[in-house]
């Protein structure tokens, strides 16, 4: 029997991990920031749904940024998995029927989708929050704050 040592850890693991690592970190950044959503966002709101469209419609011409809701709710969901709602650090769906949290469309897509809100004249708008708000107000509660720091899952004065 030989006995060849085998490296469990060598300098080609190491940069493999650093290299893994470094992804995952720009994907998570990428993900909160919603920069490659942003990036396409003509592409992604072509390929909405009516309810999905109107919901973002919704919250842009309220100019919420955030909104409440169930986190089984399926419209939320789906935009969550879409990129363009996240929900706060550490919750996910599972176990959480019952579950009512905050959802937040993240800075980027936000600056993105800015264009389509200012497209709308006054009347048009104060009409589509008045259909938003019959039509969603079972679903979720937009909520406009006054500040919203860069990290917006973090008080201000912590940055």
């Amino acid at each position: 029997m030989s006995s060849t040592r085998v490296r469990l850890w060598d300098s080609g693991r190491h940069e493999a991990y650093v290299k893994e690592r470094d992804l995952a970190l720009e994907r998570r950044l990428d993900e909160r920031e919603g920069t490659s959503i942003a990036r396409d966002i003509d592409q992604v709101w072509m390929q909405l749904s009516d309810d999905e469209r109107e919901a973002l419609e919704y919250l842009l011409l309220t100019g919420a940024r955030s909104c409440v809701g169930n986190c089984s709710e399926p419209l939320l969901s789906r935009l969550v998995g879409r990129g363009l709602l996240m929900w706060p650090p550490g919750v996910r769906p599972v176990l959480t029927d019952d579950l009512v949290t905050s959802f937040l469309i993240p800075p980027a897509v936000w600056d993105a989708l800015q264009p389509r809100r200012r497209a709308l004249s006054e009347q048009e708008t104060e009409r589509l929050i008045e259909a938003g708000k019959s039509r969603f107000s079972e679903q979720f509660t937009p909520l406009v704050t006054s500040e919203i720091t860069s990290d917006p899952f973090r008080p201000s004065g912590l940055d």
